[in-house]
């Protein structure tokens, strides 16, 4: 017998002004800045000899200039989708750590623990998130 292998990669975005900050993005399209266009060039140096088949990535900025960069060395073009994007923190987007400890501690507390039932306002509970990247055409299951 054989067996099929599908062997996944994943890979983190490079740095944005925000994360530099210790901002929250959630779903607000951040470019990546100087940092994160040089860690992008890393990956897909790293990665220019591997085989994929195929590259996925959320529509933000941040995470499809990253896979742009793999792409580009690859030959393998990217294939986007909002459903890949991170969680949507609400409120909490745009707010330092220490600006949502402040402003919200009960909230900011749930929020910690990975309460799947929380959301902040305006955003999306973990359990929603984890729904909406299962049912993202299929490419994660």
């Amino acid at each position: 017998m054989t067996l099929d292998v599908t062997r996944i990669v994943a890979v983190r975005h490079g740095q944005t002004g925000w994360n530099a900050l210790g901002r929250i993005q959630g779903h607000t399209d951040i470019a990546l800045d100087a940092t994160g266009q040089r860690q992008a060039q890393r990956l897909a140096q790293t990665l220019s000899a591997e085989s994929f088949d195929a590259i996925y990535s959320s529509d933000l900025m941040r995470a499809r200039n990253t896979a742009l960069a793999v792409s580009e060395v690859t030959g393998v073009p990217v294939l986007t989708d909002p459903g890949l994007r991170e969680r949507h923190l609400g409120v909490f987007e745009g707010q330092t750590y220490a600006e949502i400890e402040a402003r919200w501690p009960q909230e900011a507390t749930r929020w910690r623990q990975r309460d799947p039932e929380f959301s902040a306002t305006g955003g999306e509970t973990l359990d929603r998130k984890s729904t909406r990247l299962n049912s993202s055409h299929g490419y994660i299951s």
